[in-house]
């Protein structure tokens, strides 16, 4: 008799309200809803599975390069960290002999050579050289970890560039190198708008030398020479603006295209030099 009770009570909970309608529709739209999902997730799982076999497929018959390129397995591992921008790094070769002249400094035993392509009349090479230029001179190259190349790239766009290399070089032949590459960048903005590179030269060199570096600038065809092997070495580089700064670091040449700033130019050097 519990049990009977039992059973009828559950039975009456069991039973449909009074005002209870049965909603055919809304039955149906849930039925189908519930078989969307359903069939969402056999495809999800097809497809997963579908993916999964092509990588096994590609990853036991693709060649190496093929695996790097769309896997991203079997990638080699790049030699050295990077700046910016990954820099291009030009085709290993042996670093070229460098010959005392004037537009070198540094240690001829520096580990790293930094060859600086510039054009006297480019903006951005005179920041450069006013505000990085220093700090690596006086931290790099005075120690003796680092010895700096100057390369002349005179762009068809400046009408006073390939004239002011020729007066820095006159000057280089008269021992006044640097300091007229100095005052060359850091006034550019005058000579640059009249051309009058001579005035700008002659606030640095004793009256003297002033007239031997003119007589070379109008004389001398040598130093037109050294501009062009300088463009030799920008075709080579296969450098196409300035500043570009090439590191030469056992027998590897690195280009770094565009300026930079100290701190970028410094943790470079160091995992250089690090290795």
């Amino acid at each position: 008799m519990n049990d009977e009770r039992w059973v009828e009570e559950r039975l009456r909970v069991l039973d449909a309200r009074d005002d209870w309608k049965p909603n055919a529709d809304a039955a149906l739209a849930g039925l189908q809803q519930r078989d969307r999902r359903r069939r969402g997730w056999q495809r999800g799982w097809m497809w997963s599975m579908a993916m999964a076999s092509a990588c096994v497929v590609a990853a036991i018959i693709l060649p190496a390069p093929a695996k790097c390129a769309m896997l991203g397995v079997g990638c080699p591992r790049p030699s050295a960290p990077s700046i910016l921008l990954a820099p291009a790094v030009v085709a290993k070769a042996p670093a070229p002999a460098h010959l005392a002249n004037y537009k070198e400094s540094g240690s001829p035993n520096a580990p790293v050579v930094c060859e600086i392509y510039s054009d006297y009349e480019c903006p951005s090479c005179a920041a450069f050289y006013n505000s990085v230029f220093p700090q690596l001179v006086r931290e790099y190259v005075a120690t003796g970890k680092v010895r700096v190349v100057h390369r002349d790239f005179p762009l068809p766009q400046h009408p006073y560039a390939k004239l002011a290399a020729r007066y820095a070089n006159a000057a280089g032949e008269m021992g006044h190198y640097e300091e007229v590459v100095r005052r060359l960048f850091a006034s550019q903005p005058e000579w640059a708008a009249n051309g009058n590179v001579d005035a700008a030269v002659a606030l640095v060199l004793p009256p003297e030398t002033m007239a031997k570096v003119r007589a070379l600038v109008d004389s001398d065809a040598g130093l037109d020479a050294t501009v062009a092997a300088d463009l030799a070495m920008v075709a080579r580089d296969q450098i196409n603006q300035t500043p570009t700064i090439v590191f030469v670091y056992k027998g590897e040449r690195r280009k770094v295209p565009g300026a930079t700033s100290w701190e970028l130019l410094r943790s470079y050097l160091n995992q250089l030099l690090a290795q």
